[in-house]
């Protein structure tokens, strides 16, 4: 049994992928990528599968990622798979949000994943992570300091993201492509140790395995596999505990161990975006008890309070990202602080994009421009059920003082309103337009 036939009876095992699924590939062009492509054009036709190629150039290595992008698409003809491709720059993006390069590339990569999904009514995004990536992350965690959860490593399946080839290990992918002369394209800026993530890889583990064993990855990874099984015995019902962004500290009492009780805390403050330290996490688990009202200041944006038997966040707003609602006509458009939000008919020089969106709205509908409120939700492509906006301003890294400005087009409908976009992050499945006719078209810019 070849390296691909192992993939591919753990995809059977698993069911991470199943027939008939449409699914974005990440491919940089790298040898991962590459590796996890020969998977899936391995099943291609038994499982039915449509794919995609999703490449996202970063702007970062000059020829070098001109030269991954061409042979990204030169793989699309090849295989008869449509390719898709992103220019963002991370530099850009990294001071324009002040944030790291590595938070940058992360943003453009998912937003991109999202958009991609949609172009093809995809409901799946296949990543090329690997045994070693699990490693690193591991490591790379537990010397920044993480809860047991964060120990996890990355999983095989976490919501439309799978892995099919995160138990493989690197050697073998790359003894597998050289042996079967499979081209594939190296990043050289994964040979320096700039980065904390190359430094593990390239300086610590080889440091570990030359003195102190040889395997240390797959001791590592059967420990991390503990981990995952220790966890699963410590599973919570987080929502028993937290309703409406609130924690009800009576309830949280149910839970006998205090251990259990600050799994509640790490995970309250994690759904909230606030920087999660033992110290934090110490500090609020001390006033539990206490009476009447307390503060603790996590971070410039953000203050928890604990009033009586609940605890809760309480976000500074500045005066900047207080926004009004405001009423968008079709054609139109309005000033939402930073921003501009445009909505026209026809599709001239409709460029698509993060910036622009073709709906199926009409011209007699009506739309209203507002910042988030408590409970908002939208219906995403690739997922059966609403994801709660808070959720999506989460996992998509928003910084807390910058979620109140985000626009938010929402439809007014006779008995509900529904939300049509969050302006530049994601779109509802339920207004793609693939109308040749003339479309309602949503725009936004920077004010």
């Amino acid at each position: 049994m070849d390296i691909i036939e192992k993939v591919v009876k753990r995809i059977e095992k698993t069911g991470l992928i199943k027939k008939n699924d449409r699914i974005v590939v990440g491919c940089s062009g790298g040898p991962d990528s590459i590796f996890l492509l020969e998977v899936l054009l391995r099943i291609r036709e038994e499982y039915n599968l449509f794919l995609g190629l999703a490449h996202i150039n970063h702007m970062f290595r000059g020829d070098e990622a001109e030269r991954d992008e061409n042979f990204v698409r030169s793989l699309g003809k090849k295989y008869n798979i449509p390719v898709f491709v992103r220019r963002k720059s991370m530099e850009e993006l990294s001071r324009e949000k002040k944030i790291t390069l590595e938070e940058a590339g992360r943003e453009i990569r998912y937003s991109f994943f999202d958009e991609v999904l949609d172009e093809i009514n995809g409901n799946k995004v296949a990543l090329a992570h690997n045994l070693d990536d699990q490693v690193e992350t591991f490591l790379f965690r537990l010397i920044r300091g993480s809860s047991f959860e964060g120990l996890e490593g990355i999983l095989d399946l976490r919501e439309k993201f799978v892995r099919p080839i995160n138990e493989i290990y690197k050697s073998e992918i790359m003894e597998y492509l050289d042996k079967n002369m499979i081209e594939y394209k190296i990043d050289s800026t994964n040979l320096k140790n700039d980065y904390t993530r190359n430094s593990i890889r390239l300086d610590l583990i080889p440091f570990l395995e030359n003195n102190y064993n040889p395997k240390v990855k797959e001791k590592l990874f059967n420990f991390i596999k503990e981990i995952r099984e220790i966890n699963q015995i410590l599973e919570i019902d987080y929502n028993k505990y937290i309703e409406n962004n609130i924690i009800d500290i009576n309830k949280l009492f149910t839970l006998d161990k205090e251990y259990l009780r600050k799994k509640v805390i790490n995970y309250y403050l994690n759904i909230n975006n606030v920087k999660v330290s033992r110290n934090k996490i110490e500090n609020i688990s001390n006033i539990l008890e206490t009476g009447g009202t307390k503060k603790i200041k996590l971070d410039k944006y953000c203050t928890l309070v604990k009033e009586y038997d609940k605890i809760y966040l309480s976000v500074n707003k500045t005066e900047k990202n207080q926004v009004k609602e405001l009423v968008l006509n079709i054609p139109g458009k309005v000033v939402f602080g930073e921003y501009i939000v445009e909505a026209t008919l026809g599709e001239e020089n409709f460029k698509g994009g993060e910036q622009e969106f073709k709906t199926n709205l009409k011209k007699d509908d009506k739309l209203l421009v507002r910042s988030r409120i408590s409970g908002d939700v939208i219906f995403l492509k690739g997922m059966e059920t609403s994801k709660k906006v808070k959720d999506i301003f989460v996992n998509s890294k928003i910084p807390k003082d910058k979620r109140e400005g985000i626009p938010i087009v929402v439809h007014q409908k006779e008995n509900s309103n529904e939300i049509v976009w969050l302006c530049g992050i994601r779109k509802s499945k339920n207004y793609f337009s693939n109308s040749k006719e003339e479309s309602v078209v949503l725009k936004i810019r920077r004010n």
